[in-house]
């Protein structure tokens, strides 16, 4: 990889600035979600609330949505809608009333008929924009690999769905034109990150990237985790400025040949530059996709091209960190629901 260490900065223009506004506009979503789920929660005492993210690249516009709970359907199951859009989560034992299809978790954009045993959209066929199988009615699981529909191409993806209980404490308080203070009780969001991720669909002039196996190496300054390639310093990390410039930015997940600074907040690699092997947009607060489209450099004569990276998971529980903690609900890495919303304020008030 010594030919590819220091490629040319990427020109901040082709993410500074665009998404801007959506970016503040999922993440207020994001934590408008966790304070009205946390109002639904006291009453409830039970999981009221979902946020979901990994979504496919061409999916991604449900990154960052709350879905909360609705009711119940005919089978008992809980169903869920997203705040402020036309998506449900919800079980069907049988999305094409054969009565012997395969039970499952659906995340679809028509509503679930509750007095339907089966085919609970109404459409005979099996129509969505993800599933996952399961004989659990009790609640969708938080994560796990879903089978997803990305642009007509179902594909497996990895998707984490954030839990809010009433398990824990937390006073959240937002005010300002149209919006009212509100106080909760809630649990905090579990994240479930991968020990190890191997790399592969780097483009020719990377190739010495792929089949690299990057381990969870700690967490960075704002709770993130990072990761680093066995036998050789390449690293993935999340920084929310590129070039620590800080005004009008996009972050992003990086492939890097630069340890990142772990107590540094933005340019993690200190070079002033946004200088990386590949980077993916972290609008919202998305998690390190398992499968998307990056824009990778790709050598002087091809400059940056976007390329569908894949990285093959090991997922086992963590723990390490200020903010990681080992044995969570269903395992994974506990980030505070403090420590987000902390993140999102910053963010859209920066």
């Amino acid at each position: 990889l010594a030919q590819v260490k220091h490629p040319p900065a990427e020109s901040t223009n082709c993410h500074r600035a665009r998404g801007r506004l959506s970016t503040a506009r999922t993440m207020a979503r994001l934590l408008a979600g966790v304070v009205a789920a946390s109002v639904v929660s006291c009453s409830l005492g039970q999981p009221s609330m979902y946020t979901l993210t990994g979504a496919c690249y061409m999916e991604d516009g449900i990154d960052g949505m709350s879905f909360v709970k609705q009711g119940n359907t005919r089978s008992g199951a809980p169903y869920y809608k997203a705040m402020h859009a036309e998506k449900y989560i919800y079980y069907d034992p049988d999305c094409m009333t054969s009565t012997d299809g395969t039970p499952r978790w659906i995340i679809d954009d028509s509503k679930p008929d509750v007095t339907r045993e089966h085919d609970l959209d109404g459409d005979d066929v099996c129509n969505y924009i993800a599933r996952i199988d399961s004989n659990d009615t009790r609640y969708p699981p938080t994560s796990g690999e879903w089978t997803m529909n990305c642009a007509g191409n179902y594909q497996p993806q990895f998707l984490i769905l954030l839990e809010v209980t009433t398990t824990g404490t937390l006073s959240t308080t937002m005010q300002g034109a149209g919006t009212t203070s509100t106080t909760g009780t809630t649990r905090a969001p579990v994240f479930y990150a991968p020990k190890s991720l191997m790399l592969s669909g780097a483009c020719a002039y990377k190739r010495a990237m792929n089949g690299l196996t990057y381990d969870l190496a700690g967490t960075t300054a704002d709770g993130w985790p990072f990761y680093k390639a066995k036998g050789v310093d390449e690293y993935i990390y999340h920084d929310a400025d590129c070039d620590g410039a800080g005004t009008n930015t996009v972050a992003m997940w990086v492939f890097d040949s630069s340890k990142p600074n772990t107590t540094a907040l933005n340019d993690l690699d200190g070079d002033g530059r946004c200088t990386y092997h590949a980077r993916i947009d972290s609008t919202g607060g998305k998690l390190l996709p398992t499968f998307a489209m990056w824009r990778m450099y790709c050598g002087e004569a091809a400059g940056w091209v976007s390329v569908d990276l894949t990285l093959k998971e090991a997922a086992v529980p963590v723990a390490g960190g200020s903010t990681v903690i080992s044995s969570a609900t269903r395992g994974g890495i506990v980030t505070s629901v403090a420590v987000l919303s902390l993140a999102i304020m910053q963010a859209l008030f920066a």
